[in-house]
């Protein structure tokens, strides 16, 4: 068994700061092999299962930020996808509070990423 990566979960059910995740850290020689995604998303998917909305941390270092921005940006992607496949309205209506509902995701993150990807 190799060490590729380290993930440090809250040990208690409410945090002070009411974090899920403490530390996301890929190893350097294993670094953009999709790791780093795979962590950031079980964060995510934790939030869901739990049905709350814990913080996410924030990147410390230049390659956090650039893969929570990927995580972000497939992950809207897809979410307004699948939201444009069943829409019953027509125009199809979602706002932004719906789409953070949808991602668990703050606001502040739903907006820098449909900015990044020049949707708004």
């Amino acid at each position: 068994m190799v060490f590729i990566w380290w993930v440090t979960f809250r040990r208690k059910k409410k945090s002070s700061e009411d974090y899920n995740v403490a530390c996301i850290l890929t190893l350097p020689c294993h670094q953009k092999k999709g790791y780093g995604r795979l962590l950031i998303e079980f964060s995510y998917l934790l939030s869901q299962v739990e049905a709350s909305w814990v913080l996410q941390r924030k990147p410390l270092s230049d390659l956090g930020l650039l893969s929570y921005r990927s995580y972000w940006s497939n992950a809207v992607l897809e979410s307004l996808i699948q939201y444009m496949e069943n829409a019953t309205e027509s125009p199809p209506n979602l706002t932004i509070l719906e789409l953070c509902d949808r991602l668990c995701m703050k606001k502040d993150d739903v907006i820098s990423t449909l900015q990044h990807l020049n949707l708004i």
